[in-house]
């Protein structure tokens, strides 16, 4: 089978990652969600998607055994350096989620919300699956939150069909300039994708000093879509929570996250 490779967050993108998605949010269910399943299921535990370390960073510094795995160089220095801020160094690897070769299996094994959705391709998520298996340890854990798009946003409001707006902006803490992202977006309803190119800007004393461009594609699931794609990949105990919540969920809900066990060896 033949991996088409995902693209990576940019340098910038990198960047200002942390000016929307700081360390322990107020308003944010997934850092003590995903703490208290590590703490559960049990450790070493690994983040497939860690990102500069928004998870990651404060779980080592609270003792958890977590490394991470991310495709952006550029995120994994983010992460390296605010980890050594901290006074700890955890493992990490620049890999594809959908490719993974790491020399050890883990207790549990977890992607950060919508992470797992950045794997536009049906069989390279597939293969995500199956490399997450085959790295848990027997009667290991995987969790996996989803959400569909075209019913919820968690930033703002649904993007409207190829019309540019401001997605989000915020202050960057190093030299106080402004970061504004705009979004411009639509969604192929037939393939399950949403399709968004993003323009980041930077603007310091009124003037424009940096400019990038993203593109990112988000396939999204039905809950038995993804189900079926967990038991393909030899999971078992699947279960299907209502967003970070410790209830069933709904058909009509519009985030979930999924629960499955590796029960062999």
């Amino acid at each position: 089978m033949t991996i088409k490779k995902e693209k990576s967050y940019g340098k910038l993108a990198s960047e200002s990652y942390g000016i929307w998605f700081p360390e322990n949010p107020e308003g944010y269910e997934d850092t003590a969600f995903y703490r208290q399943f590590i703490q559960d299921k049990g450790e070493p535990a690994l983040e497939l998607g860690c990102g500069d370390g928004r998870l990651l960073v404060p779980f080592v510094c609270e003792g958890l055994d977590v490394s991470g795995v991310d495709l952006s160089p550029h995120m994994l220095d983010i992460c390296r350096a605010k980890a050594k801020a901290k006074g700890v160094s955890p493992h990490l690897y620049q890999q594809g989620m959908q490719a993974l070769d790491l020399p050890q299996k883990y207790k549990t094994v977890f992607i950060p919300y919508g992470s797992f959705m950045l794997v536009s391709d049906l069989n390279d998520a597939q293969a995500t699956l199956k490399g997450a298996y085959q790295h848990l340890q027997k009667n290991g854990t995987l969790i996996i939150p989803l959400f569909l798009p075209y019913l919820h946003d968690i930033h703002i409001e649904a993007p409207q069909e190829n019309i540019w707006r401001i997605r989000r902006e915020g202050m960057r803490n190093q030299d106080g300039a402004l970061v504004k992202c705009w979004e411009k977006a639509h969604y192929d309803f037939t393939q399950q994708l949403e399709i968004a190119e993003f323009r980041l800007e930077v603007f310091k004393d009124g003037e424009l000093i940096e400019s990038d461009e993203e593109n990112m594609r988000l396939r999204w699931y039905t809950q038995e879509q993804f189900r079926e794609m967990l038991a393909e990949a030899g999971f078992a105990q699947i279960t299907c929570r209502k967003g970070y919540s410790a209830l069933p969920a709904e058909e009509k809900d519009s985030e979930f996250t999924f629960i499955a066990k590796k029960l062999s060896t």
